[in-house]
C-alpha cells in the first residue's frame, strides 16, 4: 500500500515565513527567559511571552487626514461604478468626488460650503 501524499492547507500556505517575509522564531523581544521556561507551566510562559510583544507603534497619519474624521457609506456595486466613472471623467479622485457631493449638499441644505481639504 503506498502512502498519501501529504495535503498542504492554503492557510499553511498564505502564513508560511515566505509568503508573510515574516521569521518563523519569536523576535528577541518575545522571547521567554530560559529561567522561567524550566520552571513555569506552559500557560504562564504563553503569558508572559504575550506580555513581551510591544504594541506596534501607530503609523501617523497623513497630513490631508489630520483632524479629519472618516465617514463611510456602503452602496450598490453600479453606484460604486457610477462615481468611479464621474471621477474619471473629470480627472479626480473619488475622496474628491465625495467632497465636491458633500460640499454640494451642505450648500443646498443653507449649512454653508467646506473648505478643500487639498
Amino acid at each position: 500500500m503506498m502512502s498519501a501524499a501529504p495535503r498542504f492547507s492554503l492557510r499553511a500556505a498564505v502564513t508560511d515565513s515566505v509568503s508573510t517575509g515574516r521569521s518563523d522564531e519569536l523576535p528577541e523581544a518575545v522571547k521567554v527567559n530560559p529561567a522561567l521556561e524550566a520552571t513555569s507551566p506552559p500557560a504562564e510562559r504563553r503569558r508572559a511571552a504575550k506580555a513581551a510583544v510591544a504594541e506596534p507603534a501607530k503609523t501617523k497619519r497623513p497630513t490631508t487626514r489630520e483632524g479629519a474624521r472618516g465617514i463611510t457609506v456602503w452602496v450598490e456595486p453600479e453606484v460604486y461604478r457610477m462615481i468611479k466613472l464621474v471621477g474619471l471623467d473629470a480627472d479626480m479622485t473619488t475622496q474628491d468626488v465625495m467632497m465636491e457631493a458633500i460640499d454640494d449638499l451642505l450648500a443646498k441644505k443653507g449649512k454653508g460650503r467646506i473648505a478643500r481639504t487639498r
